[in-house]
């Protein structure tokens, strides 16, 4: 792509649906090298000077002003220019945080994973990991889609609550971590219930079981414990219905689930 073509390749958005782990880093890997071709295609005002100092507050000041794109691309030059200065640890993290507000959230996530590898004692990993999850956070679509991004920002929140309990960090990330828990069981109810509907009880089953024994805490639980007795009855197995039920009546005795479910008993 000629570097005249550089406002256009600022505005390619790779929106389409790539799931599975190859998939995914030939999307990352196109994002980099994307990346690397607008920083080779910078406007001179885009090109660090003799100076990391310098730069380096120039860079600040692109971001306070809200100009996140051309501070990716500055600091995308400026690690190549002043790769050991006293700054260039630190403006790897401004970059990965520059992506994400362009929003560039893949390119984001990969600059995210490459901080957290190469600096893992830096006082201001726990920021990297933070936005590494939210990086896979923004990227959700909803609960009918793949939740590849929903299971990935679980794990990257997790990983910030175990190993930084106590960072400013850990209170979003715990809201968020409940609202990700959320969106996962509605999607496994969708497909149990689909299973369901198409007579595949076993199949069901596993799905709602899986609700009731990792997602207890989310609004999905009572449908969960109503369904998980329905197939079991489907099944011809009469105690696990009867269990279901007196589970779902004793915990959620005002649902109407519980309701529902009476014809189990």
């Amino acid at each position: 792509m000629p570097c005249n073509d550089s406002k256009t390749a600022v505005s390619l958005r790779l929106d389409f649906m790539l799931t599975g782990p190859r998939l995914r880093r030939m999307k990352k890997a196109l994002l980099l090298s994307l990346s690397l071709l607008l920083a080779s295609c910078a406007s001179n005002e885009l090109l660090p000077s003799e100076s990391a100092k310098i730069d380096y507050e120039k860079a600040k000041r692109m971001l306070d002003n809200g100009d996140y794109t051309n501070a990716n691309l500055f600091l995308e030059n400026f690690s190549a220019q002043h790769p050991y200065s006293q700054y260039a640890v630190q403006a790897e993290l401004l970059r990965a945080f520059a992506a994400y507000k362009s929003p560039q959230y893949i390119l984001a996530e990969t600059l995210s994973e490459q901080f957290i590898k190469r600096h893992p004692r830096h006082p201001d990993v726990v920021y990297a990991k933070y936005l590494l999850a939210m990086s896979h956070f923004r990227q959700i679509t909803n609960t009918e889609h793949d939740q590849t991004q929903t299971r990935l920002s679980i794990e990257s929140f997790e990983q910030l609550l175990t190993e930084h309990p106590r960072s400013s960090y850990a209170r979003d990330g715990a809201a968020r971590l409940q609202s990700l828990y959320n969106m996962l069981a509605s999607h496994e109810l969708t497909v149990g219930k689909y299973y369901f509907n198409k007579e595949r009880y076993v199949a069901a089953l596993n799905r709602f079981q899986g609700i009731v024994k990792k997602h207890q805490t989310t609004p999905s639980i009572e449908e969960a414990l109503y369904y998980l007795a329905a197939s079991y009855a489907k099944l011809g197995i009469s105690a696990g219905a009867r269990d279901s039920a007196i589970l779902l009546r004793h915990n959620y005795p005002k649902s109407e689930w519980s309701s529902k479910a009476a014809e189990f008993l």
